[in-house]
This record gives structure tokens, C-alpha cells and sequence, in this order.
């Protein structure tokens, strides 16, 4: 892979000499190819070759830079990008926050959202998932909550990826009754739970109750039902039975 991209790097370099500019989808796909082969620093070299820019490949960049863990260098990006006039789009602000969150920078990834929520963007539900999952995970599932409880207000519908994520935090925090009722009215909101809404729950109840007979639910243990339950031996009346 990596002997490819080099090999499709010397092939730029080739057509540039002969006088055939590649397009900005070129560049593209071979950056992404770099970020991908976490060799972030290649790609931003070729990028810096590049007489025009795109949104989709500061996005590429920035994402490739935080998943890098260097989440410095990716807002630096972002704010060359800014600076040099190319317009940041839903798909650069959801990579730049979910980079930010995944990297312990919450306060920050929550400063952009305020800020966003104030400007004239319209904000899809991408990004609200993005935060509510940066919130439970930050231990602040109370505004979690608050935000996700917020969202009709906004106009915005929550999706199984909303629910779940708010289940999941709900289950971190211990609030066991409080997801149950959510997964609930997952179902009365008209959302079908998936799979991951499922091992999120059963996860929870069966940690819960090994722990009120006074063994430890390793990750073996889980791993098995949530196993059993996606291969369909072990029937979803399970998650009733720990209820």
C-alpha cells in the first residue's frame, strides 16, 4: 500500500514536469490515501504543492491530523483554511469537534458547537451525536441529556445513533431505570433499536446483575452474549429476563 503511494506520488511529480497539472481529485485521493497509511506529514507535503485548495481536502487533512492524535496541527489546518478563504462546510465543523472530543478536548469541541448553534449554519444531527457522545464520555451525561432532550425544541430528529448514545451514557452513569425508560420510548418515537443499541443495554443489565450476585462481568463474559445475541442464538426476551 504504502509502495503504491509513493509510486502514485512519483506519477504526480511526473505529469507536473510534462506539463499536465493533475486536478484537485487527484491531489485528493492520493492525501487520503496518505492519512489513511497514517503518513499525515506525506500528505500535507503534497498538499502544499497544490495551486488550489478544496474544502474536501482541508477536511481530509484534518481528519487525517486528528486521528493522528495531533489535534493542534488539525485546527491549525482548519484555521489556515479559514484564513485563505475557503468556506468550512457541516462535514469540516463534524470532523474538527468529533476530532477534538476524541482527543480530550471537550470544552473546546463544546465551544465550536456553541458558536455554531449561534451562527446561520444549519446544524444536522451528525454533529448533536457527535457531542452528546463527547459529553457521556467527558462524565457529563446530565448535559448530555439536557442537550439530547433539547432536540425537538431545535427542530432536530434524533436517530438510533442519538438514542443509543444516550443509553450508552445513561448505562455509564449507573442510571439503569433511566435508559430503560429511553430504550422505551426509542420504540413509542417510532426508532427500531439495532444491534448496538441491544448489546448496549444487555451490557448493562448483565454488569449489573453479576454484580448483585457478586461476580465479575469480565469482557469474556460480554463478549460471549453479545456474541450469542447478534448470532441470533440467544433471543432478545434475554434483555426482559435481567429486567
Amino acid at each position: 500500500m504504502e509502495k503504491r503511494l509513493d509510486e502514485a506520488n512519483n506519477m504526480l511529480d511526473l505529469m507536473v514536469s510534462k506539463g499536465c497539472n493533475p486536478d484537485c481529485v487527484t491531489y485528493n485521493t492520493i492525501i487520503n490515501g496518505y492519512c489513511k497509511a497514517k503518513r499525515v506529514e506525506d500528505g500535507l507535503k503534497l498538499f502544499r504543492k497544490m495551486s488550489i485548495r478544496e474544502v474536501v481536502t482541508y477536511n481530509t487533512l484534518v481528519q487525517g491530523f486528528s486521528q493522528a492524535g495531533k489535534v493542534e496541527v488539525a485546527q491549525e489546518t482548519f484555521e489556515e483554511m479559514v484564513s485563505q478563504g475557503v468556506h468550512p462546510d457541516n462535514v469540516t465543523y463534524n470532523i474538527l469537534v468529533d476530532g477534538l472530543c476524541e482527543n480530550g478536548k471537550l470544552d473546546k469541541a463544546i465551544q465550536i458547537f456553541e458558536d455554531l448553534q449561534m451562527s446561520k449554519m444549519e446544524l444536522d444531527i451528525v454533529i448533536y451525536n457527535i457531542i452528546i457522545h463527547g459529553m457521556c464520555n467527558g462524565s457529563k451525561v446530565d448535559d448530555a441529556w439536557n442537550l439530547f432532550s433539547s432536540l425537538p425544541h431545535k427542530g432536530v430528529k434524533a436517530d438510533v445513533k442519538t438514542y443509543t448514545i444516550m443509553i450508552g451514557g445513561l448505562c455509564k452513569k449507573g442510571s439503569l431505570s433511566e435508559a430503560d425508560m429511553l430504550f422505551k420510548k426509542m420504540g413509542e418515537d417510532g426508532i427500531a433499536p439495532n444491534e448496538c443499541t441491544y448489546n448496549t443495554i444487555i451490557r448493562a443489565h448483565l454488569g449489573e446483575e453479576m454484580k448483585r450476585c457478586g461476580f465479575s462481568a469480565d469482557a469474556s463474559t460480554m463478549k460471549m452474549v453479545i456474541d450469542m445475541l447478534s448470532n441470533g442464538r440467544l433471543d432478545k426476551s434475554f434483555l426482559s429476563m435481567l429486567s
